[in-house]
């Protein structure tokens, strides 16, 4: 299994300071471990959150950098993956 620590919701909007939100840490399953974009999409079916948008594939291997869109609203999600909890 794989652990998500230190999630964090960003909302995304033109104002200054956006808000911030922490969710709780979830544990994936291994079925659903196989790319980051599976683990994106287990996150968002976990905390219903909305569509996928898109998996940013530039960070660290320990990284998962995510947006996703809400109706109109885009937010993004942030978390450290520790393999092998």
């Amino acid at each position: 299994m794989i652990k998500l620590t230190k999630l964090e919701k960003h909302d995304i909007s033109r104002i200054a300071n956006p808000k911030y939100s922490d969710l709780a840490d979830i544990y994936v399953p291994d079925s659903n471990a196989d790319s980051k974009q599976m683990m994106a999409k287990y996150v968002i079916e976990t905390y219903d959150l909305g569509e996928l948008y898109g998996v940013k594939s530039t960070v660290s291997h320990h990284i998962l950098d995510f947006t996703y869109l809400n109706g109109e609203q885009q937010s993004r999600i942030t978390g450290k993956i520790e393999y092998d909890a």
